[in-house]
């Protein structure tokens, strides 16, 4: 593989957004949304090898002190604005779920209380075949991982 450098202009666009509708339970519920692209070519006129496509998704969420839920989609359209020695990427939609919840712990004789977040998420649930537009493996058909869920914690402190 080649690299050079050469002259390029890069503009994009990255737009995340949070409603919360309205209360529910010990919480609040709403919508997420996003939008994201990048837009790369040579002063020549050729696009920029592996870009990503244009990608937009939603959700919805319900969130208090303890527990956090999410179910949202992410398409990403089909990448057609390729260099000249790159083949085109199909576009796919990914449904991706979380589950979290917040455990606090009582603080102890030196005033530490450490928080641990538990949770499960799931990625690609529809076991979408994707293929990476900005993958060195695109052209030989390398998927992204299917399906998969997986189980997650972390501990503050």
């Amino acid at each position: 593989m080649l690299f050079e450098q050469r002259n390029a202009t890069f503009y994009g666009v990255e737009l995340l957004g949070e409603y919360d509708v309205g209360s529910v339970w010990r919480g609040t519920w709403g919508f997420d949304g996003q939008y994201d692209f990048v837009h790369a070519k040579f002063d020549n006129g050729e696009y920029v090898p592996r870009m990503p496509p244009h990608r937009l998704g939603g959700g919805v969420y319900y969130r208090d002190s303890t527990w956090f839920a999410r179910v949202g989609l992410l398409h990403a359209f089909e990448q057609t604005q390729v260099a000249p020695d790159e083949l085109t990427t199909p576009g796919y939609t990914l449904l991706n779920a979380e589950l979290a919840y917040v455990v606090k712990t009582q603080p102890g004789p030196s005033g530490f209380a450490p928080t641990m977040l538990i949770g499960l998420k799931g990625d690609n649930l529809l076991d979408e075949q994707v293929l990476n537009s900005a993958s060195f493996k695109r052209r030989e058909g390398v998927l992204e991982s299917g399906a998969n869920v997986r189980l997650f914690g972390s501990l503050r402190f």
